[in-house]
């Protein structure tokens, strides 16, 4: 019986957390929006653009981490990091969303 050593990953784990990034500005500038910061057409407009990138690069995340978690190359260490920025993000997007409601909707 041979077992395959399962180590490293640390750089799809940095990806990762890069692709999970647009959330925190959508919660800073939704945080500045609620409190009525200056410049609120700017705020909107990266308010906007992070949300919507941000459901992307949580869609890219979930699909990255399912790819090398099938694989079963990387530690299971890095995977977990990466499932739980993952839900980070996920967490962070709603808070934004309900820190500031949008007149439009």
């Amino acid at each position: 019986m041979t077992h395959e050593l399962r180590a490293g990953g640390f750089g799809f784990f940095f990806s990762t957390l890069l692709l999970c990034l647009p959330s925190a500005f959508s919660v800073f500038s939704s945080s500045a929006l609620a409190t009525g910061g200056t410049g609120s057409s700017g705020l909107w407009f990266i308010f906007q653009v992070s949300q919507y990138v941000g459901t992307v690069g949580i869609i890219v995340a979930v699909v990255l981490t399912i790819m090398k978690a099938g694989e079963g190359k990387i530690s299971r260490a890095v995977i977990g990091l990466m499932t739980f920025s993952i839900f980070l993000a996920v967490f962070l997007q709603w808070y934004a969303i309900h820190i500031y409601r949008s007149p439009w909707f």
